[in-house]
């Protein structure tokens, strides 16, 4: 079941384009000022439209990429961040040219930058004091690195007591 994100979550969600230049490692390095992160630790999901040209007919199309959203926990987090969007949209341009439409990657458009809440996750169980006393009884008797198995075996299993014993 995915989790789907509601209104609440989003801490910002920008788009940057007023940045004119072709390159894309230099395009993404110049981004990096432009994105104003003063709360972690977030989740960054990015967009990336880009624009390819044929050089003959002078076609020109817009394709999307999307960074997959990835969770930053420090600032020291961030120059990893880019360094794997500049690594996965290189490879992502060189797949796109490969495919034979002849179309060659032109420049970057525009980036959408959105931001979200990041929590982490905790989990906690109450065991009953009754599940707890079968789990002592039961591990005293066993030798193997089977303790949890054999807890929980007993407890699904309890032993009945007849008047005989």
């Amino acid at each position: 079941m995915a989790f789907k994100k509601s209104f609440k979550d989003i801490i910002s969600e920008t788009t940057i384009d007023d940045i004119e230049e072709p390159d894309a490692t230099k395009y993404i390095n110049l981004l990096k000022d432009k994105i104003v992160i003063d709360q972690f630790p977030l989740k960054i999901k990015i967009i990336i439209t880009s624009e390819f040209a044929t050089p003959i007919a002078f076609d020109r199309i817009e394709s999307h990429y999307s960074h997959p959203a990835k969770v930053v926990l420090t600032q020291n987090n961030l120059s990893k961040f880019y360094d794997d969007l500049i690594d996965k949209f290189k490879a992502w341009v060189d797949q796109f040219q490969e495919r034979g439409s002849g179309f060659d990657f032109n420049s970057i458009k525009s980036v959408q930058v959105k931001l979200y809440k990041y929590e982490y996750q905790k989990s906690f169980v109450l065991y009953s004091l009754q599940f707890k006393s079968k789990i002592l009884s039961t591990l005293q008797n066993k030798n193997d690195n089977k303790c949890f198995l054999w807890s929980i075996l007993a407890y699904l299993y309890p032993v009945v007591k007849t008047n005989k014993e």
